[in-house]
């Protein structure tokens, strides 16, 4: 069976490891207790080679006016070019990991301890506890979602069931 991408649109989030980031679309959280995330990495993603080596990353998400470097950064690549530098981006240390560095204009936080999990397929799958997690309500106001290939959107209309 070959990849279709009915399921987007995805709310697309950025990756911080060390210094590197990337957006990421195929996160899931697994667990609330304990409160786990599970991440999928492209295998010929330089991000893959830092989870490994660190062992902790920062899942965090901007709102939409942030879309263009959040997007321009998965285009980079962290092996040739400090992203943070390149897009203008300031960062500021993660509160409880040793390494990793998030973005100042970020709406939520979740610092996670990561372990590999055992798996085949073009992705490796990271299963990251949650150590630490900061947020704002504005998070969830104007997300960027992610619709496969080069198009995003944001959320336009909302409605609460009673």
């Amino acid at each position: 069976m070959s990849y279709r991408s009915y399921f987007y649109p995805m709310h697309l989030a950025l990756l911080s490891v060390g210094r590197n980031f990337m957006p990421l679309a195929w996160w899931t959280p697994v667990s609330k207790e304990p409160f786990r995330f599970l991440l999928a990495i492209d295998r010929k993603n330089h991000t893959l080679f830092l989870l490994r080596e660190l062992g902790e990353a920062a899942l965090s998400f901007l709102p939409w006016e942030e879309r263009a470097w959040v997007v321009r950064s998965g285009y980079l690549s962290g092996r040739r070019v400090d992203k943070a530098e390149k897009l203008g981006v300031a960062l500021r240390p993660a509160q409880k990991l040793q390494k990793t560095l998030v973005p100042e204009k970020a709406l939520a936080v979740f610092e996670l301890k990561v372990e590999e999990w055992p798996s085949d397929g073009d992705h490796a799958l990271f299963l990251g506890e949650v150590l630490h997690v900061e947020g704002s309500p504005e998070a969830r106001r104007r997300p960027i979602l992610f619709l496969g290939f080069r198009d995003f959107a944001t959320l336009g209309e909302t409605w609460r069931h009673r």
